[in-house]
C-alpha cells in the first residue's frame, strides 16, 4: 500500500468512503490507498495508528479530520496542512507540572506531503495536540502563546509518532470545525462534517493532481 489514510472516527473517512467505496481500499492518481479509523484522543489514536501501520505497512501516512482554531483566520472550513506538530500539555504551560524527557515534545510533518496539500489548497499551520478538548478562552490563548501552534487536533502527534517510530513520512489534513474555548463543542457540532469532508477533498486533489 503507497498510503494509509487515517482519522479518529468513521465520520471523518465519509468522503473517503464515497471515493474508495465501502472497502476503503483502492487506487487514487497513482497510489495505492487505503483508509482507517484509529481512535478518537491521543492514547486510542496512537495505538490504533501503530497497529494499522504495523499489518497494512504503508508507504506514508496522511491523518484527516477536524481541528479547532486559536484565533480566526483561517476560517470556518477552510483546511490546514500540519507543519509542525506539538504535545501540549497545559499544566507545564502553567508551570504546575513538566513533560519528562526525552520524549520529543515537537515533530515535523513531511516536508514534500506537505507542500502537496498546500498546492492542493491548505494552509500551513502548526499544530497542537492536547489530551482534552480546550473549552476555556483563556486557556486557549496561553496554549496559543505558549506553543506558538495555530490550531488544536487531539491526535496528530500520536499518529505522528507512530508513523516516526515505523519510519514513514507523515502529513495531515484538517479541516477547521470551531474556534477554540467556550463555544468549540458547539461550533464543532454544527460544521464538523463539512470540515472533514474539505479536509478530505483536498487531500483527493492532490492525489489526482500528482
Amino acid at each position: 500500500m503507497d498510503l494509509l489514510v487515517v482519522a479518529a472516527f468513521p465520520p471523518e473517512l465519509a468522503a473517503m468512503r464515497a471515493r474508495l467505496g465501502d472497502a476503503m481500499r483502492g487506487t487514487v492518481g497513482a497510489r495505492t490507498v487505503g483508509a482507517e479509523a484509529v481512535g478518537v484522543g491521543m492514547v486510542e489514536a496512537a495505538a490504533g495508528a501503530a497497529a494499522r501501520i504495523a499489518t497494512l505497512r504503508p508507504k506514508a501516512c496522511v491523518m484527516v479530520g477536524t481541528c479547532g482554531v486559536y484565533a480566526p483566520p483561517p476560517l470556518v472550513r477552510s483546511v490546514i496542512a500540519a507543519r509542525r506538530i506539538c504535545l501540549v500539555e497545559p499544566a507545564a504551560i502553567e508551570a504546575r507540572g513538566a513533560i519528562p524527557e526525552p520524549m520529543p515534545v515537537s515533530c515535523e510533518a513531511d516536508d514534500a506531503m506537505t507542500e502537496g496539500l498546500v498546492a492542493a489548497g491548505a494552509t500551513p499551520a502548526d499544530v497542537a495536540t492536547t489530551i482534552a478538548i480546550t473549552t476555556d478562552d483563556a486557556l486557549a490563548a496561553s496554549i496559543a502563546a505558549a506553543s506558538r501552534c495555530a490550531v488544536e487536533h487531539l491526535e496528530s502527534f500520536a499518529v505522528a509518532r507512530a508513523c516516526a517510530q515505523r519510519g514513514i513520512p507523515f502529513a495531515a489534513a484538517l479541516g477547521v470545525a470551531n474556534v477554540v474555548g467556550a463555544n468549540a463543542r458547539d461550533e464543532w457540532r454544527a460544521n464538523h462534517q463539512a470540515a472533514g469532508d474539505a479536509a478530505v477533498a483536498v487531500l483527493l486533489a492532490w492525489l489526482e493532481g500528482a
